[in-house]
């Protein structure tokens, strides 16, 4: 608990709380990983991913470590492009004034958007990794999604893999 001077209290400080969550979970495929459900996309953007990371309690992140690990597949019997990208933003209650109220920040890039080919009925597997500035993302709970969209129609699946996960560390916010 902090203290002013003259014995007010400031608050409790909680610190280092840890969250982790993968970001899969369904049946173990036949090649023993398990995955996603599978989501079919061509020329019309579609989200493999939305899920919100909640720990229960609001954070202000110290620490956003982030595990992508994505899988496409190419369908069709020719060369298939694709572009894809992971979003965040937070979503979390904010108590501070008489009436709660829910704060949902702007969608930002949690990577680069990625642009790549897929040989004829082909599989493309990526991982990205790594400590995301939470100067960007100050608070949890925090809403991840991965965006895919094709060059040609209805010519791409994509899913996710079980080691996909996002580790929230951080203080938690008192009476929110």
């Amino acid at each position: 608990m902090q203290v002013k001077p003259g014995g007010a209290r400031l608050g409790l400080e909680m610190a280092g709380r840890s969250y982790l969550q993968h970001l899969a979970s369904g049946l173990v495929a036949t090649d023993g990983v398990q995955y996603s459900a599978v989501v079919s996309f061509g020329t019309i953007a579609a989200e493999i991913t939305n899920q919100l990371i909640d720990p229960g309690y609001n954070l202000q992140l110290t620490d956003l470590e982030l595990r992508f690990k994505q899988k496409f597949s190419n369908v069709i019997a020719a060369v298939g492009s694709l572009i894809y990208y992971w979003q965040g933003r937070e979503e979390y209650i904010d108590s501070t004034g008489r009436t709660p109220t829910a704060r949902t920040g702007s969608w930002m890039a949690l990577s680069a958007t990625y642009s790549k080919g897929i040989g004829s009925l082909l599989n493309s597997e990526d991982v990205i990794e790594g400590l995301f500035p939470v100067a960007s993302l100050p608070h949890a709970p925090v809403r991840v999604k991965l965006t895919a969209v094709g060059l040609v129609d209805g010519s791409m699946t994509g899913k996710i893999r079980n080691e996909a996960y996002v580790r929230l560390v951080g203080n938690v916010i008192p009476g929110c």
